[in-house]
């Protein structure tokens, strides 16, 4: 079976038959000849795969362990948590060298099929995916109002999914509320939603603009430049920061598209009028 995000290919293959979550079902597509990432899929837990293995990096909060990345060799290693808070081994993976070719151990669910993708694999996979190419994945809201792509990005809490409500209700598409992809494509950018737990089609914009936003007692927007800019569009960008060379390629991308399109610091009040005001004051 073959998925298809942000047009990039994954190619997914195994003795068995697959799931995917509803979220999945809309990337599917007809084989390719030639995609961008390969994935073969194997059942049962190797748990001793890793032993002795070093940590590069570990995803966790105070009470749960999300995934955790290791040396593998030349390759990388990933073991994934469950995350339902019992921290028992999901999955176990493996990427090679090249960043394209995945091997996933996991379990059957109960009908024998396999399930690849189970979270966190899906954003996992996509990100090693895009830092390898010119893209990047930000925790972000994205919308298109028939002229500008915007792209609204911000801590937990300051109102992404609220600012896409708002742009919808006056008519225009969002293209995802929380997990986009951006790629440069020639000489413009444009953004991907990506899969999520819902069904949605596949859907694109370009980027004209990109807001840092919270919530604030009038609307207010301010455009900032040069590193500043950079610094901050790259805090709300997804990264695995133990490699010199992914800081470099989000550094570099984020560079262009910084100068191809507006950054702003942006305070909104949580109704239509911010989409208006934008509008207006947009440089």
């Amino acid at each position: 079976m073959t998925i298809k995000v942000a047009d990039f290919s994954i190619r997914f293959t195994s003795g068995s038959s697959f799931f995917f979550d509803e979220g999945y079902l809309p990337f599917l597509v007809s084989a390719v000849d030639r995609p961008d990432a390969t994935v073969v899929c194997k059942k049962g837990i190797p748990t001793t795969l890793f032993d002795g293995c070093e940590t590069l990096f570990e995803a966790k909060s105070d009470t749960q362990r999300f995934y955790s990345v290791l040396k593998y060799g030349d390759s990388l290693g990933f073991i994934l948590y469950n995350q339902q808070g019992s921290n028992d081994i999901q999955q176990m993976t493996v990427l090679d060298t090249t960043l394209s070719h995945w091997t996933i151990y996991s379990e059957p669910m109960e009908d024998g099929r396999l399930y690849p993708m189970k979270y966190p694999m899906g954003p996992i996979l996509l990100y090693y995916l895009v830092v390898k190419n010119d893209a990047v994945m930000i925790h972000a809201s994205g919308i298109f109002d028939g002229v500008k792509g915007r792209i609204f990005t911000g801590f937990s809490g300051t109102g992404k999914s609220t600012m896409a409500k708002q742009w919808l209700s006056c008519g225009s598409i969002v293209i995802n509320d929380d997990r986009l992809i951006i790629r440069r494509v020639g000489d413009q950018y444009r953004m991907y939603n990506t899969p999520m737990y819902y069904a949605d089609q596949p859907k694109s914009a370009p980027v004209d603009a990109v807001h840092l936003i919270r919530h604030f007692p009038e609307n207010i927007t301010q455009r900032i430049v040069g590193a500043k800019a950079v610094s901050k569009v790259m805090a709300f960008c997804i990264q695995n920061n133990f490699d010199k060379k992914f800081i470099q390629n989000y550094i570099g991308f984020l560079t262009g598209l910084c100068l191809s399109a507006g950054i702003y610091e942006t305070g909104f009040v949580p109704d239509t009028d911010i989409v208006r005001y934008i509008q207006q004051h947009e440089e």
